[in-house]
C-alpha cells in the first residue's frame, strides 16, 4: 500500500503508547505559528518484532480493566497476516540513513488494522473474553431488546460476525481510513475466494467517543475516528458505556461527566456486512 504523507506537529513526532491520551497544547495556541514536518506512513504485513507495539495498541482499544486476553489478541492478529496491516513511518531507501534512532523511528506501530472472526476463533480465550466484554456492557446500558439481538448474533454459529480492530494514534490523519478500509476489503475477498473463514453477516465496530453536554445533541458527539461516524449511521444497534474510570495514568486527566472538555465513552456499533460497500 502506498505511503501517506501528513504534516505533524514538531511536539507531536514522538508517540506514545495510549494512543487516546492527549498533549497539552495551550502554551502553543497561544504562541506563534508552529514548525512543522512532513511524515511517510504506509501500512505493513505484521511481523514478530510487532507484538509488543501490537499489544500496546489493543490495551488503549480496550482500557486495561477490560478482562480480555490482550496478548492473545496480538498473537492472531500477528498470525493473520493476511488480513492484518500494521501504520508504520515510511521510509525512504535512496535517503534514510542506516543507524540505530532510523531503525527505532521506523519500527513504531503507530496503528493496526484489521478483523477478527468472533464466530470461527470462538475457541480462542481472548474471543470468548471479547464476547461477555461486550454483552455486559450491552446488557447494563442498552435495552433488553438490543441485547437479545447481539446476543443472537454473537451466538449465530452459521451467519459469522467480525469485530473490526482499527486503533491508530490520534494524529493519524483520517483520510487514511479509506484506503484501509478498501485494502481490508480487498484481502477479504480474497481469503474468502480460497475458503478462508471471512465471510461475515455482521460487523462490530468499538469506536472511541468524546461526549459533550453543551451543543445540539447532533453536534455534541466527536469520534476520535472520524469515518466511523459513516458506519454508525447504517447500524442494526448501537449502545455507549463510560470509560472514564478505567484511565490507568495521569497522561490524559481525570475526566468525568461534569468535565467541560468532554467525557469520554464507548461506542459499540453492530452493522450488516451488505453496507460495507455503501460506506467506503
Amino acid at each position: 500500500m502506498a505511503p501517506f504523507r501528513k504534516q505533524r506537529k514538531i511536539d507531536d513526532i514522538v508517540p506514545s503508547s495510549d494512543s487516546e491520551s492527549s498533549t497539552d497544547h495551550e502554551d502553543l495556541e497561544e504562541g506563534g505559528p508552529m514548525d512543522t514536518i512532513e511524515v511517510d506512513f504506509d501500512v505493513r504485513i505484521p511481523e514478530e518484532p510487532d507484538f509488543q507495539g501490537i499489544q500496546n495498541l489493543c490495551v488503549s482499544f480496550f482500557f486495561l480493566k477490560a478482562h480480555i486476553n490482550i496478548s492473545e489478541l496480538a498473537d492472531l492478529l500477528i498470525q493473520q497476516k493476511k488480513i492484518t496491516g500494521v501504520i508504520k513511518q515510511a521510509s525512504d531507501d535512496d535517503d534514510m540513513e542506516a543507524d540505530d534512532d532510523n531503525d527505532t523511528d521506523l519500527d513504531v506501530n503507530f496503528g493496526v488494522f484489521s478483523v477478527v472472526n468472533l464466530t470461527e476463533k470462538n475457541n480462542l480465550n481472548c474471543v470468548k473474553d471479547i464476547k461477555t466484554y461486550l454483552l455486559s456492557h450491552c446488557k447494563k446500558m442498552s435495552c433488553d431488546e438490543n441485547f437479545q439481538t447481539l446476543q443472537r448474533i454473537l451466538e449465530d454459529q452459521k451467519k459469522h460476525v467480525g469485530l473490526i480492530i482499527s486503533e491508530r494514534m490520534i494524529n493519524i490523519p483520517p483520510k487514511i481510513a479509506v484506503p484501509l478500509y478498501s485494502g481490508l476489503s480487498y484481502d477479504m475477498a480474497k481469503a474468502k475466494s480460497k475458503g478462508e473463514a471471512f465471510d461475515f453477516e455482521y460487523f462490530i465496530l468499538i469506536s472511541k467517543i468524546m461526549v459533550f453536554k453543551e451543543g445540539k445533541q447532533q453536534e455534541n458527539i466527536v469520534y476520535c475516528n472520524a469515518e466511523e461516524e459513516l458506519i454508525a449511521e447504517v447500524a442494526t444497534l448501537t449502545f455507549d458505556f463510560s470509560v472514564s474510570a478505567e484511565l490507568d495514568s495521569g497522561l490524559a486527566g481525570a475526566w468525568s461527566e461534569d468535565n467541560s472538555q468532554g467525557h469520554r465513552k464507548r461506542r459499540v456499533v453492530v452493522f450488516p456486512a451488505s453496507q460495507w460497500d455503501t460506506i467506503f
